[in-house]
């Protein structure tokens, strides 16, 4: 049985040093923004139309699927981290997520570096 794929540190270092100068609380893309894990999809490749207007989930045939799963499975991470991180995205007072989050980015790459 094969374990998660490897990390994808150059997606996880990608997605940090290219956080947005504000992210919102929930998916919801037309609010002016990304949340957390929408930014990661979109920075990953994903076409913003796969998750435009839906708070849970990646509407595609291939890669699709509850939103914290295409993130984990995109990125190489345990479930558990990626639903954290949304986690302290949505509980983080707006003019501290980024902070917030881009220090829990830096965390995960930490622990996943050889």
């Amino acid at each position: 049985m094969s374990g998660p794929p490897p990390a994808r540190l150059d997606l996880l270092r990608q997605a940090r040093d290219g956080l947005p100068p504000h992210l919102n609380a929930g998916m919801l893309f037309g609010e002016g923004g990304f949340c957390i894990l929408g930014w990661m999809l979109f920075s990953a490749g994903l076409h913003h139309i796969t998750f435009y207007g839906n708070t849970i989930g990646v509407v595609d045939p291939e890669s699709g699927g509850p939103a914290t799963d295409v993130v984990a499975r995109t990125y190489g991470l345990a479930q558990a981290d990626v639903e954290a991180l949304a986690q302290l995205n949505d509980r983080t007072p707006s003019a501290q997520r980024v902070a917030a989050v881009a220090v829990r980015l830096d965390e995960l790459i930490r622990t996943v570096e050889p």
